[in-house]
């Protein structure tokens, strides 16, 4: 009986030696480049586990009293246009594990609610998935990028573990069900970078940001507590375990930790667009402390909400996009950016829902933030952001930032300017008609005689057209500290003039014009025309027939204000202002 029961014991202490490990590390993974990177996993305490690497790296280390190990490993630098795959070992005194197929690269973690979690595939209200899913999705075999997804779980303390999860090869059949917006930003690093991605979704259709902050960090400012803590949920949220505070931040966030990444995208806040500076201080909370928990700065990129309204309000309501200002307020803490996708709805159709399909572009800037900032490329990445206002008689010149403003300014429709609006000392707003001027907007409003403020883009619904050259949209602002000013309803107005289409007995017309324009009233001796674009740079020259009405073709010209200079000689010339639809 004593040798039975010694031998029993024996077996049970082996047994309690065995190494297991988290799902989040298993074959196939990308482990971050050129960097130390934890490993870890559990054996009873005092627990001597070995880990080597394939490209050369041994560790060991001791399972400590709570039965937890971890160390940190060298990885190798990742090479453009190389990607050998590498194996891990984990040995101790009882087991050993190895994992094969594992790239050095860059990891990011894709994390928020439904418009992340909207996949490539059907979803939500989409029966399609996004935008041209067919022929996405055929194209989606990129061996070098790895996807590993994190299920969705709730808890209400802390967790070790995920509930499950592994990573794979990024192909049609496992692309289809992830995150499109994760997929396409790693998608662009991939394409630029040439060197293997990983992308760990982590996202929970539905959430609230309070439901993704630590319980601590909630409890110990005042404010987020009152809001988040105390104040009980909704009569509809109640059974809505993503609404509650920390629970998804126990199940999702903290069993992935410390997974060794180089950053966050983030693009979430519609259970929350009511919630107005609450959750600008939520979301640097956040951050923050997700940064204390990796013991890393990583760099945190967020995704604006993108419009949503009925016709009804699409002139007067303006909550949501104030939510929009809560949102960018991130980018007071260092490592940040926003992406704005306000020109990004199929139609106004898509106003009626809150996933709008065209998840490339959204991911595609979010690259490009990252590769502009994290990989430093010389690249622009993001629309013209407003600088300052100035104001002459009825009309407000607006200035943005030149380095924001790429190559100038244009429409992406080729029409007029849609979403300004413009007040006096009443504060109240009506629609506005806007130019191009230059690498500035003049605004303003036949309503509106000594005007003090300017919004651009600041209604629930604004789907934008005014961008940089170069595609990226023109940031919302507003030049006013205003809380509750009134909106006069309206449709945006389109400029039915430009100033300065007649020089004594010389006109142009019609202006705006489409292909072509007609100068008439042109007196002999007038010998040529140059067009200039906004910036400056002269785009056609033609020698005029002198006669009393001359042609211009300017259908090879793209969209924008250009200005005319009709010249007399070689010195003297009238200079008129050209605005192309």
């Amino acid at each position: 009986m004593f040798v039975l029961f010694f031998v029993v014991l024996f077996v049970k202490n082996t047994n309690a030696q065995t190494i297991t490990m988290p799902y989040i590390i298993t074959n196939n993974m990308v482990l971050e480049q050129n960097t130390l990177v934890s490993i870890w996993g559990w054996a009873t305490a005092g627990t001597s586990v070995t880990i080597n690497a394939s490209w050369g790296n041994t560790v060991t280390t001791v399972s400590g009293i709570d039965n937890k190990w971890i160390s940190k490993i060298q990885t190798p630098a990742a090479v453009a246009g190389q990607a050998p795959a590498y194996t891990i070992t984990i040995s101790g005194s009882s087991n050993t594990i190895t994992y094969s197929n594992i790239l050095v690269g860059e990891v990011w973690i894709c994390c928020g609610q439904s418009n992340m979690s909207f996949s490539m595939g059907p979803c939500g209200e989409s029966t399609t998935g996004v935008y041209n899913s067919v022929a996405e999705i055929a194209q989606a075999n990129y061996p070098n990028i790895r996807l590993f997804r994190v299920p969705n779980a709730n808890a209400t303390t802390p967790q070790t573990n995920t509930t499950g999860g592994s990573w794979s090869s990024c192909t049609p059949s496992n692309i289809t069900n992830f995150t499109a917006v994760g997929y396409y930003f790693g998608r662009h690093l991939n394409t630029n970078l040439n060197i293997p991605i990983g992308l760990i979704e982590d996202c929970y259709s539905g959430s609230a940001i309070q439901a993704w902050i630590k319980e601590d960090v909630l409890m110990a400012d005042a404010t987020l507590k009152a809001k988040y803590i105390d104040t009980p949920p909704a009569a509809a949220d109640v059974n809505r375990v993503e609404m509650y505070p920390y629970k998804l931040y126990n199940a999702m966030i903290a069993p992935i930790i410390p997974y060794t990444m180089k950053g966050v995208i983030w693009y979430q806040g519609e259970s929350n667009a009511s919630d107005g500076s609450n959750y600008t201080n939520a979301n640097i909370a956040m951050m923050r402390d997700w940064r204390k928990d990796w013991g890393m700065n990583f760099w945190f990129y967020a995704v604006q909400l993108s419009p949503r309204g009925s016709a009804t309000s699409y002139a007067t309501s303006y909550g949501r996009a104030i939510f929009r200002e809560m949102q960018s307020n991130i980018t007071s803490e260092y490592n940040t950016g926003i992406v704005a996708i306000s020109d990004l709805l199929l139609d106004s159709t898509e106003l009626a829902i809150a996933h709008p399909t065209k998840k490339k572009d959204v991911g595609i800037r979010l690259g490009l933030y990252a590769l502009a900032k994290n990989y430093g490329q010389s690249i622009l990445f993001q629309g013209p952001v407003y600088k300052s206002k100035t104001i002459l008689g009825n009309k407000v010149t607006i200035a943005f930032n030149s380095t924001t403003l790429g190559s100038g300014l244009n429409t992406n429709d080729g029409t007029y300017i849609k979403c300004f609006k413009i007040a006096g000392a009443d504060q109240k707003f009506y629609p506005a008609k806007a130019e191009i001027n230059g690498t500035n907007v003049v605004v303003w409003s036949d309503n509106v005689s000594t005007p003090v403020a300017v919004r651009y883009a600041e209604t629930d619904a604004a789907m934008t057209n005014l961008q940089n050259i170069e595609g990226f949209p023109v940031y919302a602002f507003r030049t006013d500290t205003w809380s509750s000013p009134t909106y006069i309803d309206g449709p945006d107005m389109a400029p039915t003039a430009v100033e300065e289409t007649k020089i004594g007995s010389i006109s142009i017309y019609p202006n705006p014009c489409t292909d072509r324009i007609q100068i008439s009233g042109l007196m002999s001796g007038f010998k040529r025309i140059e067009l200039f674009d906004m910036i400056g740079r002269k785009v056609k020259s033609l020698c005029l027939n002198e006669s009393s009405n001359s042609t211009v073709d300017i259908s090879d010209l793209q969209s924008g204000a250009y200005s005319l200079k009709i010249y007399q000689n070689n010195l003297c010339y009238t200079c008129l202002k050209v605005l192309k639809k």
